[in-house]
C-alpha cells in the first residue's frame, strides 16, 4: 500500500505537549494521554505495527473543536510521536514533505491524515 488515509483525534498543541519538571522537559499528562489514544486508534484501524518504510509525504487537515485562532505548525508533534509509538512508521524523521491545512470546525476536533510513500 502506498497511501494511508485515516483520522485521528484533535492533538494537543506543542505548547501543551511539553512540561518542565525538575529542570527537564517531559511530555505532559495530556500529551501522554493523547499518545495512548493514538495507539488505541491505530490498533482499531489495523495500522498499529505497520512500520511503514521509506520517504514519506504527509498531509494533515486540522479540523478544530472550536473557532479559536491557532497556528497550524503547533499540532504535528503530538500526532507524529503517537504514530511512532504505535509503530505505524519507523520514525517521523521519514517525513520529507509535510502539508498542513486548516479545515472546518467539528465537534471534538479531528485531524485528517494522508500518508504517501514517495520513495
Amino acid at each position: 500500500m502506498s497511501d494511508y488515509k485515516f483520522s485521528m483525534p484533535w492533538a494537543p498543541s506543542v505548547n501543551g505537549y511539553w512540561r518542565t519538571f525538575r529542570n527537564r522537559q517531559i511530555i505532559s499528562k495530556r500529551g501522554r494521554e493523547y499518545r495512548l489514544a493514538v495507539i488505541r486508534l491505530c490498533k482499531i484501524l489495523g495500522i498499529e505495527d505497520e512500520l511503514v518504510e521509506g520517504k514519506l509525504s504527509v498531509n494533515l487537515i486540522l479540523n478544530p473543536p472550536t473557532l479559536r485562532r491557532y497556528d497550524v505548525d503547533n499540532f504535528s508533534k503530538a500526532l507524529f510521536d503517537g504514530l511512532t509509538s504505535a509503530g505505524f512508521w519507523i520514525d517521523d524523521e521519514q517525513v520529507h514533505k509535510l502539508t498542513i491545512s486548516k479545515g472546518e470546525k467539528v465537534k471534538g476536533g479531528r485531524v485528517d491524515v494522508t500518508v504517501t510513500i514517495i520513495d
